[in-house]
């Protein structure tokens, strides 16, 4: 008798125990899922990065006497240019243009097809009222993001892009896409890629050292310090 007392309060025990770890692992659950949908979400809206975008001219920021000009030519369409940006624009961004070293020019081409192309305008759009970097932030967010003309970077959908910019105008903003007004800056800029001999997107220009495709950061990083040591400003 006392033996199956004993087996039932142990078995009462090892169900609470079990209803207890899984009462655990539902809230770990629950919370993981409310981390990863604040993630999106915050990646949806171009989230806020830890540089600073101040000192900027349409698609030009930083200290305009910097001593190194950093130009990237990218298409918003190439999956390279969307890395990039996730892994080598921050550091270049907080290391050098926020501490007034250099200046970082974006130059947006349309080498990858129709949407390529508006997508440019767009940028531009934005640049004529000085939120491009923003802008560059929102269609570059990973939920946003589009390749292979599948209709991700349609006018309306890049309209709806431009609504998540705080201060961005939006009339005028449909307004400068309707007229194509860009569409010159977006042939120039390519054109200016392949008088430099840049076959793929992104691109670099640094001071005069060119570098055509995808690179590394420590790769830029050592053409940016090369160009402040011939500057004298290393």
């Amino acid at each position: 008798m006392q033996s199956s007392k004993r087996q039932a309060r142990l078995d009462r025990r090892r169900s609470q125990e079990r209803q207890s770890q899984l009462k655990w692992l539902a809230y770990i659950v629950v919370a993981a899922v409310v981390v990863t949908v604040l993630f999106i979400l915050a990646q949806q809206i171009g989230g806020p990065r830890s540089v600073s975008y101040t000192q900027k001219d349409g698609v030009t920021i930083g200290d305009p006497d910097a001593p190194v000009t950093i130009v990237e030519f990218a298409d918003f369409q190439c999956a390279f240019c969307q890395n990039s940006y996730n892994t080598t624009e921050q550091p270049i961004l907080e290391q050098y243009v926020d501490s007034g070293k250099a200046k970082y020019i974006y130059q947006l081409v349309g080498f990858l097809g129709p949407e390529s192309v508006l997508a440019a305008e767009a940028g531009y759009c934005a640049a004529d009222q000085n939120y491009f970097w923003e802008f560059h932030d929102v269609v570059f967010a990973s939920v946003n993001f589009s390749h292979g003309n599948t209709g991700g970077y349609s006018e309306d959908r890049l309209i709806n892009f431009a609504r998540k910019v705080n201060g961005l105008n939006i009339d005028s903003f449909t307004q400068c896409m309707a007229s194509d007004v860009n569409l010159a800056r977006v042939d120039e800029a390519g054109s200016q890629a392949s008088a430099l001999g840049i076959t793929g997107t992104p691109g670099f220009l640094i001071n005069g050292a060119v570098f055509s495709g995808a690179q590394p950061f420590s790769v830029l990083q050592q053409a940016i310090e090369d160009a402040l040591a011939a500057a004298g400003a290393d």
